[in-house]
């Protein structure tokens, strides 16, 4: 439940799933300048209840994310909720020119059972998946690594990808 507002129901799309007290978008995984969310530091509005600013919640990315197990019921099934699965799905999404699954883990990484049904959902579709890995060094999230899972081209792009651990800082 979601402090002072029930449960967010404000999206045509999601039929009769909702959040339910999933906040997993909101404790860091997903990266946002806006509200200086990344791995390990939660969006300052999120609380044990939910979005402590629903009703006035930013329009990007708040409003409009929606991950894969919201948007798309009659393909993730119910056990793929962030908050159970421990990753966060979003389709159609676009990566160097490949149309992906993307999937961001609500940790240091994707729990093996989750990523063994990621990889065969994306077999079966014939879609390449980009997983994430957060990176912890001393306890502290300190970047992240792509991993790539589909056709060799795909996978070798991935591996040769620029990522911000490839990134010396001044």
């Amino acid at each position: 439940m979601l402090a002072g507002t029930g449960v967010i129901n404000d999206n045509t799309r999601m039929d009769d799933r909702d959040c339910a007290g999933c906040t997993a978008c909101c404790e860091g995984w997903l990266t946002s300048t806006e509200l200086s969310m990344q791995p390990g530091k939660a969006c300052t509005h999120c609380t044990p209840r939910g979005c402590a600013i629903y009703a006035s919640r930013p329009e990007i990315p708040c409003r409009k994310f929606k991950c894969a197990w919201l948007a798309d019921r009659d393909v993730i099934p119910e056990d793929m909720r962030p908050d159970r699965c421990g990753a966060i799905l979003m389709f159609d999404r676009k990566w160097n020119g490949w149309s992906i699954v993307k999937a961001v883990p609500t940790g240091a990484c994707i729990p093996a059972n989750t990523l063994e049904w990621l990889m065969a959902f994306a077999r079966e579709k014939k879609i390449p998946l980009l997983f994430q890995e957060n990176l912890v060094l001393d306890g502290q999230y300190t970047g992240i690594r792509n991993r790539g899972y589909g056709p060799p081209a795909f996978v070798e792009h991935v591996k040769r990808a620029i990522g911000p651990e490839d990134i010396m800082r001044m």
